[in-house]
């Protein structure tokens, strides 16, 4: 499950209070982390693709949600022959380099792409839920 940064929380507590209203972001984008990025986490991808952009999560997530779940369809981080690099989390954005965190998720299994290999997530296995 998603977690929150503590800036995305306090802007919905604001939001939900009526103490603000959010700025439109119109595009939100998925990295990779070793680590947890709230924490000491590194992102990873540009060791994998060869490239420091984050992926358009656009067409990855559909825009209809039932209630308070949403999932993904499948997200392809297409790899470069760079280098290998663990990954454990995933991480949500609002920028396809640097910019604001969001919310950031461990990933059921760590996973070490080889050189070359491709890393996917696979449709329906990134879940978003507000409780």
């Amino acid at each position: 499950m998603a977690v929150f940064t503590a800036t995305v929380s306090s802007t919905m507590l604001n939001w939900l209070t009526g103490n603000t209203t959010p700025a439109a972001v119109a595009t939100r984008y998925i990295s990779v982390y070793n680590g947890d990025p709230q924490g000491a986490g590194t992102e990873v991808i540009s060791t994998l693709t060869g490239s420091a952009n984050r992926i358009n999560m656009t067409a990855a997530v559909p825009t209809t949600a039932t209630n308070t779940v949403s999932s993904n369809a499948d997200i392809i981080f297409t790899t470069a022959a760079v280098g290998s690099a663990t990954v454990t989390h995933v991480g949500i954005s609002d920028a396809i380099t640097a910019g604001t965190l969001y919310a950031s998720a461990a990933v059921s299994a760590s996973k070490t792409p080889a050189v070359g290999d491709g890393l996917r997530i696979l449709s329906g296995s990134l879940t978003f839920t507000i409780n």
